[in-house]
């Protein structure tokens, strides 16, 4: 699966004044931020194809990372974007 997804250089430069640890304190991020590094860990196979040396290495931090946040933490985030998504879909079939 080629990746031709491209994040402007003005966007990345503004991801430059916040940090992950900025996001997995922030209470209305913390859980989105877990579940999709989760995501992204478990599907890096998808990406072989685009993948170099730097993502790689960031790919094992990540995994490190996720690997340091308790089971049940992990779990708890996972069950609450699942929730959101769900109550999300649900209003949008009742409108």
């Amino acid at each position: 699966m080629p990746n031709d997804i491209s994040i402007p250089a003005s966007v990345l430069d503004k991801a430059r004044d916040f940090t992950l640890k900025d996001l997995l304190e922030s209470p209305s991020f913390q859980c989105f931020i877990v579940s999709a590094i989760g995501n992204g860990t478990r599907n890096t196979s998808q990406f072989v194809d685009v993948m170099d040396e730097a993502d790689e290495y960031l790919q094992w931090r990540l995994y490190k990372l996720m690997g340091a946040i308790p089971y049940e933490t992990r779990r708890a985030c996972f069950n609450e974007v699942g929730r959101i998504f769900r109550e999300r879909k649900d209003d949008r079939y009742e409108r």
